[in-house]
């Protein structure tokens, strides 16, 4: 009896771990995208007011952020300067395909995020100046919906674990 009663509970916490484990993925993407934004502010400074080249103005923003971004800008930095695509886009993409994998951000976020990569670097500051504007409004936009989702999402999934886990310890039980 005493070891049912420890395995139920051991599956009681793995049940509320895993709902725990599945909110964290709506509490999280919110964050990644404020950062993200915030990482493109200093971006749009450095190329519109630095007049500074992309491959330094990625190196310079590296240098500046933590984490996954840290590596994105540094990969697409490293991608430029060294050659390895000799396109902007190709760079942004596969950096892009790292970003997307170590962070909570959905297809949408990666869809609106790459297709801002692709006019990057494309033509004068004041065409950039408004393409940033407009990536902010869509980012604004998208943080916006994933903030909905973590309050609608976040309770349900926790409350969903601990519950699962109640079920199969009476059922064990």
């Amino acid at each position: 009896m005493m070891l049912k009663v420890i395995g139920g509970l051991l599956i009681l916490a793995a049940c509320g771990l895993m709902g725990i484990a599945a909110a964290n993925k709506y509490s999280q993407r919110p964050k990644d995208i404020r950062r993200f934004r915030a990482s493109i502010q200093m971006l749009e400074t450095e190329i519109i007011y630095g007049c500074t080249p992309l491959p330094q103005a990625f190196h310079n923003i590296a240098n500046k952020v933590e984490g996954t971004l840290k590596s994105f800008y540094h990969f697409i930095s490293e991608d430029l300067s060294v050659g390895f695509s000799y396109s902007m886009v190709a760079a942004w993409s596969k950096g892009l395909e790292k970003l997307v994998c170590d962070t909570s951000l959905t297809s949408s976020d990666k869809e609106l995020i790459d297709n801002f990569g692709k006019v990057l670097g494309s033509s004068d500051r004041e065409d950039q100046k408004k393409h940033f504007e407009l990536f902010y409004i869509q980012l604004k936009q998208n943080e916006e919906q994933a903030e909905e989702a973590r309050k609608k999402n976040e309770k349900m999934y926790k409350s969903l674990g601990f519950l699962s886990g109640i079920v199969i310890f009476i059922l064990l039980v």
